[in-house]
C-alpha cells in the first residue's frame, strides 16, 4: 500500500479498479460526478469495473465534506492516509474553487 497520499488527481471510471489493484484508494469530491450521474449510479459503476478487474470494493462516504472514499478491501488505507487525503482535497477545493474538474 502507499506510504504517503499523492497531490489529488482525476481518475477516470475505467481506471479507478486498476488504482485500487496497485494498492491505492481513491476519495472522489461529489462535484466530480457532474450531471450525468448520481452517486449510487456512480457506486455501481465503479463495483461493477471493480467486479470485471477481480477487485472487491467498498464505499464510505464522508457526507460532510460530500466525498466518497472507494478502498480495496483486501489494501485498505489507514485512517491517517484517508484524512490526509481528505485535507489535500480540502485543499484543492480551496485553491480551485467549488466546481467540477472533469
Amino acid at each position: 500500500m502507499a506510504e504517503h497520499v499523492t497531490e489529488p488527481y482525476v481518475v477516470g471510471l475505467e481506471a479507478i479498479a486498476g488504482e485500487l489493484l496497485r494498492g491505492k484508494w481513491c476519495v472522489y469530491l461529489h462535484e466530480w460526478l457532474g450531471d450525468d450521474l448520481d452517486l449510487p449510479g456512480w457506486q455501481a459503476e465503479v463495483a461493477a469495473q471493480a467486479e470485471r478487474a477481480g477487485v472487491e470494493v467498498c464505499f464510505v462516504e464522508i457526507p460532510r465534506k460530500d466525498m466518497t472514499l472507494v478502498a480495496n478491501v483486501r489494501a485498505l488505507p489507514s485512517f491517517e492516509q484517508v484524512t490526509e487525503s481528505v485535507a489535500a482535497l480540502e485543499h484543492y477545493r480551496e485553491s480551485h474553487g467549488r466546481r467540477s474538474v472533469m
